[in-house]
């Protein structure tokens, strides 16, 4: 397992924008904080990490396993 070094001001960034996509007074919905989120984690990510989400994405691995019902 390898390491990355993020910056404090992005990893403080992200955990503001994780509590302000869960407040009730946020003036934005919660998707624009998520996008925030996600721009300042994939910025440091490896190719071979990004090519690992896109497989993740295109084969939907986020879904649970179907359950068959004969």
């Amino acid at each position: 397992m390898s390491t990355v070094s993020i910056p404090d001001y992005d990893v403080l960034d992200i955990a503001c924008d994780c509590h302000a996509a869960l407040a009730q007074d946020s003036p934005n919905p919660p998707e624009f904080y998520l996008g925030r989120i996600l721009n300042l984690a994939w910025a440091h990510l490896t190719p071979e990490q990004r090519a690992e989400v896109e497989t993740y994405l295109a084969e939907k691995k986020y879904l649970p396993p179907a359950k068959l019902i004969l």
